[in-house]
């Protein structure tokens, strides 16, 4: 079953996951030399997942995908607890986010052999994933 989240939810949880708060970041320009193409995944795991495979596949964000040399910034966590009312989406395991420079960045990152052991080593545990790509718009 695929579920449509309202945009507000989506754009909530990314700026909760790269630890920005609207009212502070809308307000300041991003500098000229941060990262600027956002890629966003989030993660249902199956229900007869191991124990701890959530944990398992956030270690591995920060082990294995952000050694690899086009990632500029990553963060992944379960759903906070404490979210947006009556928007903020929680029924998912994993959310990733993971920052570069371009959309040459991020192909590098797909096709890069730490990406395809992550993939090989965790997709046996997901049932669903939804992907977010986007550019910031102002830098």
């Amino acid at each position: 079953m695929t579920r449509s989240l309202p945009l507000a939810a989506v754009l909530g949880l990314m700026l909760t996951l790269a630890g920005h708060h609207p009212a502070s970041s809308a307000d300041r320009p991003a500098a000229a030399d941060q990262p600027n193409y956002v890629h966003t995944v989030i993660f249902y795991l199956k229900k007869d997942a191991p124990r701890g495979a959530d944990k398992a596949l956030i270690d591995d964000a920060f082990t294995l995908l952000a050694r690899i040399p086009t990632v500029k910034g990553i963060r992944a966590g379960l759903p906070a607890e404490k979210a947006t009312p009556d928007v903020a989406v929680k029924d998912y395991q994993v959310g990733l986010l993971v920052l570069f420079d371009d959309y040459e960045g991020l192909k590098t990152y797909l096709d890069h052999p730490d990406h395809v052991k992550f993939v090989e080593k965790h997709l046996k545990h997901v049932d669903k994933v939804l992907v977010y790509d986007f550019v910031q718009a102002r830098k």
